[in-house]
């Protein structure tokens, strides 16, 4: 049953990707990519092997909508490559999280946390490997910071929301 959850959760978050944030962005320099939300609030008991399979499947279904070749896939995966690591060194007790990752589980300041230095990480794996010119360093780094801020705002409203 949980599974089944978990699926309708990424479609639904899929959907608004589609159809709402991928029409909300300020030029070329900030899109929202809320997709990542699913990646950031896995279960933390999840094996880093699923996890790492789940990551390529949502980046690939990225991929394919925006016809990007593998650059959702990378930032994806870097991202579930890196969020048990960092759980490890932020949360105290990650055992005792039976559910999905949020702020009630780990509390607000652990939670912002990870999803900063997550969404971040994301987004310039993402702008980098769309530029893939180290010349417009600039932009790439002006596009993540616009994105991350944006995409950090829907997040962290969401998790506001669903208290």
């Amino acid at each position: 049953m949980k599974i089944i959850t978990e699926i309708g959760r990424l479609l639904l978050i899929f959907a608004l990707q589609v159809l709402l944030f991928d029409h909300l962005h300020i030029g070329s320099w900030g899109l929202v990519m809320m997709y990542i939300l699913f990646l950031i609030n896995l279960p933390a008991r999840i094996p880093r092997w699923a996890e790492m399979i789940i990551g390529f499947m949502v980046g690939m279904m990225m991929d394919v909508w925006h016809a990007s070749l593998g650059i959702h896939i990378s930032a994806c995966v870097a991202l579930t490559f890196v969020r048990p690591l960092l759980l490890n060194n932020t949360v105290q007790d990650v055992e005792r999280i039976k559910d999905n990752l949020s702020s009630q589980n780990i509390g607000r300041a652990e939670y912002i946390k990870c999803a900063v230095i997550l969404t971040v990480l994301h987004h310039f794996i993402v702008f980098s490997l769309e530029t893939w010119n180290i010349q417009f360093w600039w932009m790439v780094l002006l596009q993540t910071l616009i994105s991350s801020v944006m995409t950090l705002v829907i997040i962290l409203g969401y998790e506001y929301l669903k208290r």
